[in-house]
């Protein structure tokens, strides 16, 4: 992952300004709140700044916490990255959202109510089916 100088700096201060608000450490999510960027891209971006020294990530039982490390570690990233791992956080953001689009359509346009109720009747019918069925003489005598 290319990250550039500035989003990092802008990363940390995020994370300073969550840590200021909340009295702890921040979620990646809180961050990606204040930043108004995505989950995922920011849990990227922190597990490179992790990989570089810059940030802690902290895992508790219940969630993942970002703490500043050594910061002055950003210094040596470049003033600019190349686009394409952009672009790709972009289309993979793109794929999720049609994801997450295709799933509302299916609850909300009820075709899984459909077929919920359908199986349901199936059952129902096998049900009543297995229960007019005579059981069979255990002493075989018909």
């Amino acid at each position: 992952m290319n990250m550039t100088r500035h989003e990092a700096h802008l990363l940390l201060a995020a994370i300073r300004v969550q840590s200021h608000l909340k009295e702890r450490s921040p979620t990646p999510a809180e961050v990606a709140d204040l930043l108004d960027l995505s989950e995922s891209t920011v849990r990227l971006q922190l597990v490179f700044l992790q990989d570089l020294g810059a940030v802690d990530l902290v895992e508790s039982a219940f969630a993942t916490h970002a703490e500043i490390g050594d910061y002055l570690q950003v210094e040596s990233l470049g003033e600019s990255a190349g686009p394409a791992l952009s672009e790709d956080l972009k289309d993979f953001d793109r794929r999720k959202q049609e994801e997450s689009e295709r799933m509302a359509h299916l609850f909300d346009s009820g075709e899984s109510e459909q077929e919920r109720q359908d199986k349901l009747s199936r059952m129902d019918e096998e049900l009543k089916e297995f229960r007019r069925q005579k059981p069979a003489n255990p002493f075989g005598d018909d």
